[in-house]
């Protein structure tokens, strides 16, 4: 069996580069319930605010079996800024 090469080279550098991009303070509550969040387990970007949304266990699990965290951190950030904040985000 031939062994397969790969001849494209595949960047795997995903650093931070402080000078194009910036780190967002994560949230200490849950953006749905509002209940502190010791650790996150599902966190999505709120842009406006420069920080990164979580949410709770609990709220997480839920979200994801429904398949429907990113609906869910996007209802969340109309709520906070308006329909105008999804001009931020591509998709």
């Amino acid at each position: 069996m031939a062994k397969e090469t790969n001849t494209e080279s595949e960047s795997t550098d995903f650093g931070f580069d402080p000078g194009s991009q910036r780190e967002l303070e994560v949230e200490d509550t849950c953006c749905v319930t509002g209940e502190e969040v010791p650790a996150s387990f599902c966190r999505f970007p709120d842009y406006r605010r420069g920080t990164m949304m979580v949410m709770s266990k609990s709220v997480a699990v839920e979200r994801l079996r429904k398949g429907t965290t990113t609906t869910t951190f996007k209802q969340v950030l109309v709520k906070r800024h308006g329909k105008k904040a999804m001009a931020d985000y591509r998709s």
